[in-house]
């Protein structure tokens, strides 16, 4: 069973054929969730399970995805890029906690991914940017970066950018915070030498996101100008505030296919990203029509909230968020709607089209009620 503090609700945003799915082939596979990874194309990935997705080879409603790193429970929310289904990204945000927007590096800044953008500012929700299929041809990640720094300013804080050889083809990625190289052999993470004459160019990506944490604390700022260098520890904090607070937006890349950059994204999710007690602000409507803030809770009277219901040839899925307290498959609550008490079926754990029967939700975990009036 996991706490609150160790679960991270993520939804993943962008235009259609961004790469969202495959992105979450690649993280089902480096968590062995799956033990290969499936392709839209050919119709066999988790998260694109209904027979018109695999038709039309794009996703038309969110699928949920549990994966476990390091101890830490994520549920990702693979939403669709289309504009005809924009419902399912606003229910997908409603229970997440924070977004991950994936853009093409082949395709930049698309109206797809302004629009998802538009939606996490509405909402005051901490993201990251993924630059997705930086091995691919006709990729341009440096022109991609230099956009996003063009149109969202300095906010915009490089993490994780990827290595070239001389032909400016991608062969692996740096991070950037700690100086270290890695490629992909064969779906492994392998760790490499820094290659010749990169020095200068990590050089320069970690002043500039030196800068950005800088931003986020006064005396990290003074440091900044005294040319102080910053320890581990104080990077990461000022990257968590900044995160947090809407001060920085770091960018991450990789590839679905490859699964090259993966396990950073998954690094950076549990380190940056908030819990859901950090997370999403919640409004609750009293009796006389006011609302207020609703304060999630792990000690708190067992609440949950349905933000999908789901009914096709797998069953009746209501898909709920734990707002307070621990809920069980018999447990009694009341319907804020109705007004009227209703006893729980069973619970489950959604993965795509995949239901695992589960005893209980803890606060701040995503599931689902079956056969829920």
């Amino acid at each position: 069973m996991y706490t609150a503090n160790s679960i991270r609700n993520v939804c993943l945003l962008g235009h259609s054929g961004s790469g969202k799915s495959a992105l979450a082939e690649s993280l089902l596979y480096m968590t062995g969730v799956i033990d290969r990874i499936g392709k839209n194309a050919d119709g066999n990935t988790v998260c694109d399970y209904d027979p018109e997705e695999i038709r039309r080879n794009i996703s038309i409603s969110t699928s949920v995805v549990p994966l476990e790193y390091k101890g830490i429970k994520i549920n990702l929310m693979d939403t669709p890029g289309g504009f005809d289904f924009s419902g399912a990204v606003v229910e997908a945000l409603r229970a997440a906690d924070a977004a991950i927007l994936v853009c093409s590096a082949k395709d930049g800044i698309t109206v797809g991914f302004e629009k998802a953008w538009k939606y996490c500012e509405e909402r005051n929700m901490p993201r990251f940017v993924y630059i997705s299929k930086v091995d691919e041809e006709n990729a341009d990640y440096n022109a991609t970066f230099d956009a996003l720094r063009e149109k969202y300013g300095n906010k915009i804080a490089p993490v994780v950018v990827p290595i070239w050889d001389a032909s400016h083809k991608v062969t692996g990625i740096i991070d950037v915070l700690n100086k270290r190289a890695y490629e992909m052999q064969k779906l492994k993470r392998v760790e490499i030498e820094v290659p010749e004459g990169k020095e200068e160019v990590i050089a320069d990506f970690n002043y500039t996101l030196m800068e950005a944490v800088a931003e986020t604390d006064e005396e990290l700022m003074d440091k900044f100008f005294n040319e102080e260098p910053f320890t581990y520890a104080e990077m990461i904090k000022g990257l968590h505030q900044g995160v947090k607070d809407l001060s920085m937006f770091p960018v991450l890349c990789g590839s679905g296919f490859t699964c090259l950059g993966s396990l950073m994204l998954m690094d950076h999710i549990i380190d940056l990203l908030p819990n859901p007690i950090d997370g999403n602000y919640h409004k609750a409507t009293l009796a006389d029509g006011t609302t207020e803030e609703f304060v999630v809770s792990p000690g708190g009277v067992p609440s949950a909230f349905v933000w999908k219901t789901v009914s096709d040839q797998y069953g009746k899925y209501s898909f709920v968020k734990v707002l307070s307290g621990t809920i069980n498959a018999d447990t009694t609550l009341v319907n804020a709607r109705t007004g009227e008490t209703e006893k729980l079926g069973r619970l489950y754990a959604m993965c795509g089209k995949k239901s695992t029967e589960v005893k209980t939700l803890t606060c701040g975990d995503i599931g689902a009620i079956g056969k829920m009036d």
